[in-house]
């Protein structure tokens, strides 16, 4: 897709633009003036923007704040000027996840639904439904986070590595796109790498991952394997050759319900498509691919 000067000044200033890029938009400023004038009235409106609070309690008033900003008679705004606070605005609409960051304080549940957020940094979360991430501290310069339950992530490049914290140890990232999968109950993690480079922190050891590898951390049994199909899990649930472990934690994120199955049976790999809005479809599928017998019982998934 083709972006419009507006649409590369906006990355620039929100800082989602790589270094290749920004140092290149840098150098067309010094000898564009067009542009420069262009970037000059998006900065000025960007700065009001910067005034404004953006706590979760805060965000609403925030919001009509900055609307109350650019509508009061301060200065005669000309019409290509108010075209450049409409795509401000625009952005702010679409941005509304990543001023709730700009707080250090992170701390998002996704509930029942699919959620995706941008960081300060200019990374993309797509977090799981039932899906938890919180740090007490995130900016630029300390990029960390914890994460319970599953998301994908892409990493804007920057001075610091991305950390994400699990139950069994923590992902190190060098700005790239991958998934993780964790859950404390049954001490099981998978990680899916699919551009850059990521590492694992597993017993004062770094296992580092390349794109098209799988990482499954069971107990404390870890392994990577090659991946020839990634996990889906954003319209419905697909897994190859998947330990059980991921199959039913798939079903728990997004049914809200508990496994409690033998560690043996954990193990067994399985390659199905389950959907998310019918648990008695997922378990009959499950059924008939597994040959066992698995039920609900008290919002409980076991083997009968």
């Amino acid at each position: 897709m083709k972006h419009t000067r507006e649409d590369i000044i906006l990355s620039y200033l929100i800082g989602t633009l790589s270094d290749e890029e920004a140092r290149a938009f840098e150098k067309e400023l010094e000898v564009d003036k067009e542009i420069n004038h262009l970037y000059e009235e998006y900065r000025e409106l960007y700065t009001v923007t910067g005034e404004l609070t953006y706590e979760t309690s805060e965000v609403e008033n925030s919001w009509n704040a900055f609307q109350h900003k650019i509508t009061q008679p301060q200065k005669a705004y000309s019409l290509r000027w108010l075209k450049v606070a409409a795509s401000v605005l625009l952005l702010a609409a679409l941005t509304v996840g990543m001023w709730f960051f700009g707080s250090t304080d992170i701390s998002l549940t996704s509930g029942k639904v699919v959620t995706q957020e941008i960081l300060t940094d200019g990374s993309t979360i797509i977090l799981n439904s039932n899906s938890h991430i919180f740090s007490e501290k995130f900016n630029r310069n300390h990029r960390e986070l914890s994460l319970e339950g599953e998301a994908k992530f892409k990493v804007t490049k920057g001075e610091n590595n991305f950390v994400v914290h699990t139950c069994n140890g923590d992902v190190e990232v060098y700005g790239t796109q991958f998934n993780v999968f964790t859950d404390s109950k049954s001490n099981f993690t998978l990680i899916e790498l699919y551009e850059g480079s990521i590492g694992f922190s597993f017993k004062d050891e770094l296992k580092m991952l390349k794109p098209g590898q799988r990482l499954i951390l069971s107990g404390d049994v870890l392994s990577i394997l090659s991946f020839k199909e990634p996990v889906a899990w954003l319209e419905m649930i697909s897994c190859q050759d998947a330990p059980l472990s991921y199959v039913l934690g798939q079903i728990k994120l997004s049914y809200n319900v508990q496994f409690n199955v033998s560690s043996r049976l954990l193990k067994e790999r399985y390659t199905l498509n389950l959907p998310k809005d019918d648990l008695d479809a997922c378990l009959a599928i499950l059924n008939q691919v597994s040959g066992k017998n698995f039920a609900l019982i008290e919002n409980t998934i076991v083997v009968k």
